[in-house]
């Protein structure tokens, strides 16, 4: 019988519940911040111009902004938005951007009236966050995306 409690208790500590990893929020810059130095990847975090924070990101050799969303009192915010933005002096065709929108689920893409080019991807997490998988998974989304997108611009 103590033996059966035992197996139970061990069990229990080492159910998907109780390794569970802390979910990523948004509500402080330091917990995207510390997933993206795990990665390896070298993080400046910054403030934007509203005062909210933002992220700077070099990973696996892209380069790319985090910007946040819904803060309250530039704190506590429950979304971000990846975001790239592409010299492109007017040469990409507006045809071919709307093209990509078009094909491109998570993604939208925008030619700037200075004829830069943009992507951006946004990303609610709310109070409680993501977990750290759900969120490599968008972050591999958006890497990939952005990559295609640089494809087709010839950046």
């Amino acid at each position: 019988m103590k033996l059966t409690k035992l197996f139970a208790v061990a069990a229990l500590a080492i159910s998907p519940v109780a390794v569970q990893a802390e979910n990523l929020t948004a509500r402080h810059s330091s917990s995207i911040e510390g997933f993206f130095l795990d990665e390896g990847s070298s993080v400046e975090v910054l403030v934007d111009n509203v005062g909210d924070p933002q992220l700077n990101v070099e990973h696996y050799g892209s380069e790319f902004t985090i910007f946040y969303y819904g803060c309250e009192d530039n704190t506590n915010c429950d979304s971000i938005q990846f975001y790239s933005g592409y010299a492109t002096d007017g040469s990409v065709r507006l045809k071919t951007v709307n093209d990509f929108n078009a094909e491109k689920r998570w993604v939208r893409a925008y030619v700037a009236d200075n004829g830069s080019t943009k992507l951006e991807m946004d990303l609610y997490m709310g109070k409680d966050g993501i977990s750290a998988d759900d969120f490599a998974t968008t972050v591999g989304l958006w890497s990939r995306l952005m990559g295609d997108f640089e494809e087709l611009i010839d950046y």
